[in-house]
């Protein structure tokens, strides 16, 4: 069908006198209207100073209401000129490639040029973004505020592919483009003269408060979105409010019954919060992920950031949360985000259970105050506390005693699991000259967090002696402790001592550097667990741990040896000197112990079915606690 003989509106929002700061651009739209024979309108009643900022979200409220009326709908920022050889708009989207958006500078689809062509796909598409208003959204798609974000968001999960930059230039002085846009690096060649520059003036001192918005309340927003929509679209080229709010109600208003079209029905379905593939770094994750398909099958698991951000969660889901530090991209949280985090676990508790694993006594240090927000949070609206080791439950409550109701919240204790998926890689080998020797090789892997650590590890290798023992260091330092040229140093420049590779390993490699060192060595003091430990029992190779929580008990009921006084170099010492001092039986059946450990309490099954159970008992505490809260 030829765009010209269907109904085809174009329209920008020109609130706030953009549309007289960029009159040239809106004539240029307007003109560009005019000579392919579709409708045009520059939207500029006032919006709602409830909104302020956030009336910006009465453009995808515009756009779903003109697909609702029109074959086709262009959406322009005032700030975008068309050039006098633009091509139709049947040039860029089909019935095949209904929606047309564009990369911005920053490689991420900017908002200020939409295409659509009406099919059930854009129908689907934009009431879902209008449905988006409030919602919390990923870091990685955030751009600070409004409906931008939740724009990269969707174009994501539909796997809509940019078209041509053509369409939307806005950082390309010299290209020669259809759509020119004047925002960011291409903002300071648009010329502001007289009433425009008056304009442009008043809406930058309109605009010098904060971007910081207050937490949207969705239905007021949407009340007086509705206000807004009334007044700035006429019935000719809009549907009106009710029509378009009948087909987006669902999306917007939280009940017990799906909200979405991609809910998964008849068993419980589990969204685990953290993004897992074969080739993860932590092989922890990848067994997690394995076990749990093999004891809920695969259809019933769901991994990922996103789901967490944007998933109507309903009846008979479940959200785990392993680290919440992965829900922010591993970066310290902005106080909108943490104002989104609270919503939206406020939001998911409403009808499905939130398990926490509890690795880490804390979060991040870089996390600041913050810590105890989130993990208040945690204990608000949490059905459940992980831990991986009946040892780390009551240290973790004493620690946390200021988290009001956090030691209230039940736990389970499920296994680590295994280290096996390493072995599905690709594997390289790893060498270094320290390899090389006949001295027996103690592994210190894994990252260095404190100078208590690192200075503890050079202690036990001097109690060692560099006769018999090779000590060598992998993995990360942090940069307070080395500066990184001294890391560089220590890595190119080997003495015959300590062996220092302050460096992180590839995953590909730690098979191989692992399988030929004899002992691993593991300085975690005033922690939980380590996953070093079981990447030690994964290959059947010592682990020497401190006497401390998990690390303790796991090793006890592993082989029942290796555990040292916690910053005692000495004593560390003596436990790896005994372990090569035994016979060569005693060797095998530590072998035998471990691998024995590794099959019957580490398993990929042993690993899904404890979860599985733990799943059911916080699915139980979930509708006994929201019962008694009813009544």
């Amino acid at each position: 069908m030829n765009a010209n003989e269907s109904t085809t509106l174009a329209f920008s929002l020109g609130q706030g006198g953009y549309d007289v700061a960029f009159a040239d651009a809106v004539e240029s739209q307007r003109q560009y209207c005019d000579k392919h024979g579709y409708r045009y309108i520059c939207v500029s009643e006032p919006g709602s100073p409830l909104l302020g900022r956030e009336n910006i979200w009465l453009k995808p409220f515009l756009l779903y209401g003109a697909l609702l009326k029109n074959d086709f709908v262009l959406y322009l920022d005032t700030d975008v000129k068309i050039q006098p050889g633009c091509p139709a708009i049947d040039q860029a989207v089909s019935d095949q490639n209904p929606i047309g958006v564009v990369a911005g500078h920053s490689g991420r689809v900017n908002a200020g040029v939409i295409l659509a062509r009406r099919n059930p796909q854009t129908l689907s598409f934009f009431a879902k973004w209008v449905a988006s208003l409030g919602r919390p959204i990923a870091a990685r798609h955030d751009v600070g505020w409004g409906e931008n974000g939740h724009l990269i968001r969707l174009v994501e999960k539909y796997g809509i592919q940019p078209i041509d930059t053509r369409w939307n230039n806005t950082f390309d002085p010299e290209l020669d483009d259809y759509m020119r846009h004047y925002t960011g690096p291409l903002r300071s060649e648009y010329s502001f003269e007289g009433e425009s520059k008056d304009a442009w003036n008043q809406i930058l001192k309109d605009l010098e408060n904060s971007k910081e918005m207050d937490p949207v309340d969705i239905i007021t927003s949407f009340a007086e979105l509705k206000k807004v929509y009334q007044r700035s679209a006429p019935e000719e080229l809009f549907a009106s409010f009710e029509e378009c709010w009948e087909a987006i109600r669902e999306l917007v208003v939280l009940s017990d019954s799906p909200l979405g079209t991609d809910d998964t029905c008849g068993d419980r379905h589990v969204y685990v919060a953290e993004e897992i593939a074969d080739s993860s770094p932590n092989a922890y994750v990848v067994t997690l992920k394995d076990g749990l398909e093999s004891a809920l099958q695969a259809k019933n698991v769901t991994t990922g950031v996103t789901p967490f951000w944007d998933h109507s969660f309903r009846q008979g889901d479940i959200l785990h949360i392993e680290w919440i530090e992965s829900l922010f991209g591993w970066k310290v949280p902005t106080q909108d985000q943490l104002n989104q985090f609270e919503f939206r676990m406020r939001e998911i508790s409403l009808t499905s259970p939130i398990v926490y694993t509890a690795h880490n006594f804390d979060l991040m240090p870089t996390y600041g105050e913050s810590r105890n927000r989130l993990l208040q949070m945690m204990a608000d609206h949490g059905t459940m506390i992980i831990h991986l080791s009946d040892a780390n439950i009551a240290p973790y409550n004493e620690h946390h005693s200021a988290i009001q109701g956090l030691q209230d919240l039940p736990t389970a204790v499920v296994p680590h699991g295994d280290y096996q998926p390493y072995f599905r890689l690709n594997a390289e080998a790893f060498q270094d000259p320290a390899l090389q020797t006949d001295k027996i090789k103690i592994l210190v892997f894994g990252h260095i967090r404190t100078d208590q650590e690192l200075n503890f590890c050079l202690d036990v290798g001097k109690e060692l002696g560099e006769d018999r023992f090779q000590l060598i260091f992998t993995g990360a330092i942090h940069p307070d402790i080395i500066h990184w040229k001294e890391t560089h140093h220590f890595r190119d420049e080997w003495d015959g001592g300590a062996r220092r590779i302050h460096f992180n390993v590839p995953s590909e490699q730690i098979i191989s550097l692992v399988s030929q060192c004899d002992g691993l060595l593991i300085p975690r003091f005033d922690r939980l667990n380590s996953g070093v430990q079981f990447l030690a029992f994964s290959l059947l190779k010592p682990a020497f741990v401190p006497a401390q929580n998990a690390m303790e008990e796991v090793q006890k009921r592993a082989v029942g040896q290796g555990i040292y006084t916690p910053n005692d170099a000495k004593s560390a010492a003596e436990v790896i000197r005994q372990n090569y001092e035994g016979s060569i039986v005693a060797k095998m059946k530590l072998q035998f112990d471990t691998n024995a450990f590794n099959y019957m309490e580490q398993d990929v099954w042993a690993v899904g079915l404890a979860h599985k159970i733990a799943y059911e008992r916080a699915a139980e505490y979930y509708d006994r606690r929201k019962a008694v809260r009813a009544e």
